[in-house]
């Protein structure tokens, strides 16, 4: 196989025992790798009715045919578990070195399952895989583990929050790359995983190396080419959006009361270049660089970080914001769900001051406080769901629905919950890629949610950073895939694959208990007359015949295959 290494490996801690597997051609070719193949293992592995922190929840670790190639921003792995925040299937697309790593030493799956009866951490070289004891490592935060394995190899670890069982605990690996959102963290620390080590000696071999270099060569052009990417993203970071979503109207605030925040200016782009001297710290053959160290080495935060911890909490002190962000990739937590946990602790709580903010973090992250299953839990148990801004139980990011009709309807009918990196239609509804369209409403949106549903459904599955689908389209991903692996990939075969894999993932969710009824926004959306139920309600069942579901949003069964 070119582009697949071929090699699955399944790690039961329990039993304290390695298994290694040829990955199925059929997986890796109608499901591509990342995502798509963690999903595919989930469903093989995992009863839709498990319990998260049970020790049959598998954790998936999942590279791509692109990852470990010169192809631009392709260096990231898939991390795939079913999640203790939402009860969903949940698969993050992370980036850093880690995932080239992985590759190199010829891994397309890691498939982790049991639990251990001590903690123990993985140590990764090639064909060798041990599985060590980690009692020294355990109740250390994520700083300090890398630092005692990183001499081994690039290091994935959990801190106190994944130790503790917190719902929103992430994966940290490369110091200042995270699992992102859903709590995988946590399921590592239910197995008494503590950390992987990986390092490679190997080579990803390309099916047609000469071709695929000249089609690398033009997505760098592309990228070049592409303003968001090469001027904004590059110079600012992820910050750019924050001055953006301002300016047009749909950056919320004060746990979505507000639609605007009058210290954006403190916490822009422009903003954070002026205080800081910027060190860049791009992913793995990344030429666009958006994520940043100050010269101290501590991360500049990106855009989702600043909004949890600026505007969508009333704060405007940018040092403040960077404190927390740096605690969070500390302690292992996702930035987002907790600065919008606490956002929904403060409204329930106004007199809270920001001096407690600190605090609050450290109870979160050492799993002492009530917000350590999320803001929709917390909001649950005291009976106060009417300021919940989650779907599915994911908090809403900084992305405002009420003037983005296409994020509504994204938001709405994710797999995972309020993401909007399940289809980024920030990208037409704000940026104007690949067209620019009227935001506010809802007329002919659907179609387009399906298309980046899809698309960014074959990106992490690549895996490529989000991002990309800034500078490139359907046919440099398909030259790209099709020259590595050497099987000829069409525009179609890959949205077709997109396809699959969400309606897979949509599956799953169904057997685990979510229905029709979950595909909707926060309540305090419609209660406020903002969005229009009527109108929300049509665009949703618009949407699902749009899929070929039937009314009820489920997928026939030939849509898996």
């Amino acid at each position: 196989m070119f582009g697949w290494t071929g090699r699955t490996i399944i790690i039961d801690l329990g039993n304290n025992s390695v298994t290694e597997s040829r990955t199925k051609k059929t997986y890796a070719e109608k499901f591509i790798g990342g995502r798509g193949l963690g999903c595919r293992l989930t469903e093989d592995h995992t009863a839709a009715a498990v319990e998260t922190f049970d020790p049959e929840n598998p954790l998936i670790f999942t590279t791509g045919p692109l990852t470990g190639t010169s192809a631009p921003m392709s260096g990231h792995f898939a991390v795939t578990c079913k999640s203790p925040l939402t009860s969903t299937i949940f698969s993050s697309n992370t980036g850093g070195y880690f995932g080239a790593e992985m590759k190199f030493a010829g891994i397309d799956a890691l498939v982790i399952t049991g639990k251990a009866e001590k903690p123990v951490y993985l140590q990764i070289f090639d064909e060798e895989i041990e599985i060590l004891p980690a009692e020294h490592l355990w109740g250390k935060n994520t700083a300090e583990t890398t630092a005692l394995l990183e001499t081994k190899g690039k290091v994935a670890c959990i801190g106190r929050a994944g130790e503790k069982l917190v719902s929103m605990a992430n994966i940290v690996n490369d110091r200042m790359y995270s699992s992102g959102r859903g709590g995988h963290g946590a399921v590592a620390g239910s197995k008494n995983l503590k950390a992987i080590v990986v390092k490679g000696t190997n080579v990803v071999e390309v099916a047609e190396p000469d071709s695929f270099e000249k089609v690398v060569a033009r997505v760098k052009k592309l990228l070049v080419a592409s303003p968001p990417a090469s001027k904004g993203l590059s110079t600012y970071g992820s910050s750019v959006f924050t001055d953006l979503l301002e300016h047009m109207g749909t950056l919320p605030a004060h746990n979505f009361r507000k639609r605007s925040f009058a210290g954006t200016g403190k916490l822009s782009g422009e903003a954070i270049n002026k205080r800081y001297r910027i060190m860049h710290a791009p992913c793995y053959a990344c030429p666009v660089g958006c994520r940043r160290t100050s010269e101290d080495g501590k991360a500049i935060p990106d855009f989702d970080s600043i909004w949890a911890f600026g505007p969508n909490i009333g704060n405007d002190d940018l040092e403040l914001i960077r404190e927390m962000d740096n605690l969070c990739f500390d302690y292992g937590l996702d930035p987002l769900s907790c600065g919008a946990s606490i956002a929904a602790y403060m409204e329930v709580n106004p007199w809270m001051q920001m001096d407690e903010l600190k605090g609050l973090v450290l109870e979160i992250g050492n799993g002492r406080h009530e917000l350590c299953r999320g803001a929709h839990a917390y909001l649950c148990a005291i009976k106060k769901e009417e300021y919940s801004t989650a779907v599915k139980g994911l908090e809403l990011p900084g992305y405002d629905p009420r003037d983005m009709a296409g994020m509504a309807i994204a938001y709405a009918t994710s797999n995972t919950g309020g993401s909007h990196l399940s289809a980024f239609m920030a990208a037409p509804e704000i940026m104007g890629k690949p067209m620019l369209l009227d935001r506010k409403r809802y007329e002919g949106k659907v179609a387009l949610v399906q298309y980046f549903q899809d698309l960014t459904a074959v990106m992490d599955s690549l895996v490529m950073c989000p991002f990309s689908i800034l500078a490139m389209g359907e046919v440099e991903i398909c030259e790209m895939l099709s020259h590595v692996t050497g099987r000829k990939y069409s525009s179609e075969d890959i949205l077709r694959a997109g396809e699959r894999i969400y309606n897979l993932e949509r599956r799953f969710n169904i057997r685990s208990g979510f229905t029709s009824q979950d595909d909707t926004l926060p309540d305090r959306f419609f209660a406020s007359g903002e969005i229009d139920r009527a109108e929300f309600k049509k665009a949703i069942l618009d949407y699902y015949h749009f899929r070929g579901w039937d009314a009820d949003g489920i997928p026939n069964k030939e849509k898996n295959e």
